[in-house]
């Protein structure tokens, strides 16, 4: 999501590398990595991230768990930790940190994405500040938009620009030709609510914007170059609604 800022503190260079690279293909503003907490600590101030990603097992003296006690205490800033070890007693030493998630190395790119935008939900709900999201009301057209909640603030996405919508795990991550949004209702919601005239449901996972539809290809729509796969229970119903000379 473009404007986030992410902290990455790994000191196992390969992994901090292939991290590095889904963070920034996602679109978020990487700041490090650094291998140390001391290091991250001396930077965190000046570099104010959005969220932390950092290690358990860490190169110097503090550990991930005492680094992320640390900046509980000066910053409010919500910690993920990153880990080989999913031993009871490592988890429970790390309960000790309140991290808002606790990611298992190797961490799939969809994982680590779907984590950030939670913990980014989760934590903006504890600031008061930030006005609450309103509902998805009856009768949208693709004309409207909604807001999302986007790091600080409520972003408003016109419904024409969204591509698709998929599926991950209780919410929707709405895709624009921008960015990815978490939006904190369910796929099931999603369908009902969004104007049926233009937003189908292709795949268990998958709702596409059909004006956005590039080309179709087997098994596949195209969507601004990316294969959207379609299930054999939705396909009489998706060609019943598109245009064929």
């Amino acid at each position: 999501m473009p404007g986030i800022k992410v902290l990455l503190v790994e000191d196992d260079w390969i992994i901090a590398k292939e991290i590095s690279c889904s963070l920034q293909d996602f679109g978020f503003e990487l700041l490090g990595p650094y291998e140390s907490g001391e290091e991250a600590l001396a930077n965190i101030a000046a570099i104010k991230p959005d969220i932390v990603l950092l290690d358990i097992g860490l190169a110097g003296d503090l550990t991930g768990i005492e680094t992320a006690q640390h900046i509980k205490k000066a910053f409010p800033v919500p910690c993920i930790f990153l880990t080989a070890l999913a031993d009871m007693a490592t988890i429970d030493k790390a309960k000790l940190a309140e991290p808002y998630a606790y990611l298992v190395k190797p961490v799939s790119t969809e994982t680590l994405y779907s984590t950030i935008e939670i913990t980014l939900h989760n934590a903006s709900l504890k600031q008061p500040e930030l006005p609450a999201i309103p509902p998805l009301k009856e009768g949208l057209t693709i004309e409207d938009g909604i807001f999302v909640k986007s790091n600080k603030r409520l972003e408003k996405i016109l419904l024409k620009n969204i591509l698709w919508i998929e599926a991950y795990d209780i919410y929707a991550m709405i895709h624009t030709a921008t960015g990815k949004y978490l939006l904190n209702h369910s796929l099931k919601i999603v369908e009902e609510k969004f104007p049926q005239q233009k937003f189908v449901r292709v795949h268990r996972s998958y709702i596409v914007n059909t004006d956005q539809i590039e080309a179709i290809e087997e098994n596949d729509l195209i969507i601004h170059n990316t294969p959207i796969p379609v299930g054999k229970t939705y396909r009489d119903k998706l060609m019943d609604r598109l245009s064929f000379l």
